[in-house]
This record gives structure tokens, C-alpha cells and sequence, in this order.
């Protein structure tokens, strides 16, 4: 709810998942990049691999678009920690949380998860809730009010 002095939030209608793609989107080249058309809700993928005849629209100068910025790493860091801390199992736990102080976390993470299928199934919903969160937020610091289309 906004108080009386904050501006109402503008509606508008956004694949979910492809925001989530564009929110985990990492390019270490700085060749790519995701765009939210602020107007219409599209998501745009553009690359400069891709060259200015085969693009369909650039972007970078084009006011309807903002930058979609990645999650920090340290978010995504702290999602995991979160999990961990609200699993039931405390053997998985400790072998969760020491994955995540060693060298590759995520990766370490995710390898801890494989041999456990139903934990690991719960890791991706919990992770889900959480990147719709991030992902609403993200919107709301615009002044978007999104309607998820999934």
C-alpha cells in the first residue's frame, strides 16, 4: 500500500520467467544485455554479437528501455543461506552451509543438493519464491506494479 505522499505504482504485465532469466543473466564479455521495455512489458535480449542489421531494435538509446541489472552475487549468496537455514535436516545443513564457505559456492552447493532429490526440489521452489520476490521489488523500485504472466 503506498502512503499518501508515494507516487501509485503503474500496472503492467511481465513474463516472470523471463525476468528471472534476465535478473541471473551474467556476461563476464559485457556483450549482452537484458532490456525491460517499460511500456509495453516485453523483455528484450540484445547482443552486440548479434550486429546492428540483425538486431531488432537496439536498446541502449531508446527511452522505454531500462537495463535489466543482474542480481549480485551476495542476493543470490544469501538465497542459498536461507535455504540452509530453514531445512529440517541438519546432516544436509552443515554439508550445505560448508559448501557454501568453500572455494566455488554455488557450484559446491548445487553438487551437495544432487544426492539428495526431493531436498534438491525444494531448493528450486524455495528458490523460485525468492526470485519472484527479488523480481517484484525490482519492479516496484521503477514505480511498476507487475502482473506476472507465466
Amino acid at each position: 500500500m503506498n502512503k499518501p505522499d508515494e507516487p501509485a505504482l503503474r500496472p503492467l504485465v511481465i513474463d516472470l520467467d523471463d525476468l528471472i532469466v534476465a535478473l541471473n543473466h551474467r556476461d563476464e564479455l559485457g556483450l549482452a544485455s537484458w532490456w525491460l521495455n517499460a511500456e509495453s512489458g516485453e523483455l528484450l535480449y540484445f547482443s552486440e554479437d548479434l550486429g546492428d542489421d540483425e538486431a531488432e531494435e537496439d536498446p541502449r538509446d531508446d527511452g522505454r528501455f531500462v537495463a535489466v541489472e543482474p542480481i549480485e552475487s551476495r542476493v543470490a549468496f544469501g538465497v542459498m543461506a536461507d535455504f540452509v537455514d530453514q531445512l529440517s535436516d541438519p546432516r544436509l545443513a552443515r554439508r550445505l552451509a560448508d559448501a557454501l564457505q568453500k572455494r566455488r559456492p554455488f557450484r559446491g552447493f548445487k553438487d551437495a543438493l544432487a544426492d539428495h532429490p526431493e531436498q534438491r526440489e525444494a531448493w528450486f521452489a524455495f528458490e523460485r519464491v525468492a526470485h519472484e520476490r527479488l523480481a517484484r521489488q525490482w519492479c516496484e523500485s521503477l514505480g511498476i506494479a507487475p502482473t506476472w504472466r507465466i
